[in-house]
């Protein structure tokens, strides 16, 4: 399988060394992070056994049966994103803002003619619309000196290291995203008599930062129905059509802080650049029963979303200086990368319990099955066994569970949600734990409302400039603050 070397960042999943088509790669494609409605976001999505809101397309299709009249919904919302990173003591900040669409739909009510004709059938209801899922814009700089190594250390020992051994003539068509632009940047030089490669800044010597900035979202087109049976079950199901759109680049540097240590080198300069896009479809099918006025269960299932075309493009380049000014290059290019495969994520179920306090309020919570190593990645159509063993061997169903509350002053609603993403990873050296804690306000009229909704999110991973066995981490804490606003009306 053809690898593309990367030295990014996820926004959820940071990862030693990054191959497009390996298992750390695309966790970010089937780990999900449900947005929608500021009603939605301000209970931290726990809505399975709740429904009643657009939101619940992507989530629990069922929800949509409780609705009794027609309406339309639309969610801008503001996401500010700060990433603070340690990295050898030396503490650096980010931050980057960016404006999306939580969601924009409409949910028709139709009540049959005859219900005494209808068999307990209630009404029978249809949604149309889009829900916005993981968010990827994310700004991350780190920096500090290093005294042990130097990214070039790391590209020596792999060339001294390279079974049978490598001419200078294999480097580029070997490595033609990294180490062979390096070489032809002479940042790595082969000694002829001892048949090694050796490096300016092998002991460190050297201050490095990374700044790595990534855009895009998963997007979800829903087509969904669902139905209210004597009002005590509900049920539905969505067709989804998921896309992504996924872009990363990535600024490495290297500048000389020891001239003792350091003779010839002055600096280097690393950058890089991804995209990737792709377009899937899946299948969510839920219920909600309500045994008594107080109580509602809810459970769904989503199969899994198959991305038959996703579509990778690449590109790098390295630029050096040296007190040797003969050994200056500008700029050396790699060639232009793209590749095509198909992924399958995990399936996933939900389950829920939401208790109504009378007319004063509501608590529900629910609980999400997801077992991450059951996704497969595919080259020309047949299933990549390496890259799959990889991904069931690094991924486990971690805990997924989802608090919200919502409570009635007449017209107004007060709302409160908590939510814990556990990790996926079976062990290593990342967590890629989340905590979301949100809130939000609310003005329900008989025609309209308008939701506000506030939600906290955040995470902490150690992320590795080059090969672990040679560099400390970067601890870096990633924060996100999401602030929605709902407008709907109801005809």
């Amino acid at each position: 399988m053809k690898k593309i070397i990367s030295w990014g960042i996820l926004w959820l999943c940071f990862s030693q060394v990054l191959f497009a088509q390996t298992a750390s790669d695309v966790l970010r494609y089937f780990r999900i992070f449900y947005n929608g409605t500021a009603r939605f976001e301000g209970m931290a999505g726990a809505f399975d056994a709740v429904g009643g809101d657009f939101s619940v397309l992507a989530t629990n299709p069922a929800g949509i049966g409780l609705y009794r009249s027609t309406e339309v919904t639309f969610t801008p919302s503001l996401w500010i994103n700060d990433a603070k990173s340690v990295y050898n003591n030396n503490i650096s900040t980010d931050n980057n803002a960016n404006v999306s669409i939580g969601n924009i739909g409409i949910i028709f009510a139709i009540k049959p003619h005859d219900k005494s004709n209808s068999g307990g059938l209630q009404n029978f209801n249809l949604g149309i619309g889009f829900n916005h899922q993981n968010n990827f814009s994310s700004h991350v700089f780190m920096g500090g000196t290093n005294n042990s190594s130097s990214l070039m250390t790391s590209f020596v020992k792999e060339l001294n290291n390279y079974p049978g051994g490598i001419t200078t003539g294999m480097i580029n068509d070997s490595y033609p995203f990294d180490i062979g632009p390096a070489y032809m940047a002479n940042l790595i030089v082969y000694d002829s008599a001892s048949g090694k490669y050796w490096c300016d800044a092998p002991n460190g010597g050297v201050f490095q930062t990374e700044s790595i900035s990534t855009s895009g979202s998963i997007n979800e087109f829903d087509l969904s129905l669902g139905g209210n049976f004597n009002d005590k079950l509900y049920f539905g199901a969505t067709f989804g059509i998921p896309t992504i759109n996924y872009t990363e680049r990535d600024h490495y540097t290297e500048t000389r802080s020891d001239t003792a240590k350091v003779h010839n080198f002055r600096n280097l300069v690393y950058d890089q650049y991804l995209n990737t896009t792709g377009v899937g479809i899946n299948l969510k099918v839920g219920l909600i029963y309500r045994p008594v006025h107080w109580l509602r269960i809810g459970a769904t299932v989503h199969t899994p979303t198959y991305y038959g075309n996703m579509k990778d493009s690449w590109h790098s380049s390295f630029s050096s200086a040296f007190d040797s000014s003969q050994w200056n290059q500008e700029r050396v290019y790699s060639p232009d990368g793209y590749y095509e495969y198909s992924l399958s994520t995990p399936f996933r179920a939900i389950g829920g319990l939401a208790f109504t306090i009378g007319e004063y309020g509501l608590i529900s919570g629910e609980y999400e099955y997801v077992n991450y190593g059951t996704a497969s990645f595919h080259e020309n159509g047949q299933a990549d066994t390496a890259v799959n063993k990889q991904i069931k061997n690094s991924f486990i169903s971690p805990v997924n569970v989802r608090i919200g509350t919502e409570w009635r002053i007449q017209k107004f609603r007060i709302r409160g949600g908590f939510g814990y993403y556990g990790s996926p990873y079976k062990s290593g050296i990342n967590t890629g734990e989340m905590m979301v804690i949100s809130g939000g306000v609310g003005y329900r009229a008989q025609h309209y409302f308008v939701d506000l909704a506030y939600s906290w999110r955040q995470s902490k991973e150690d992320y590795y400039f080059y090969d672990a066995t040679l560099v400390n981490p970067s601890h870096n804490t990633l924060t996100s603050n999401n602030i929605s606003l709902t407008f709907g009306l109801r005809f």
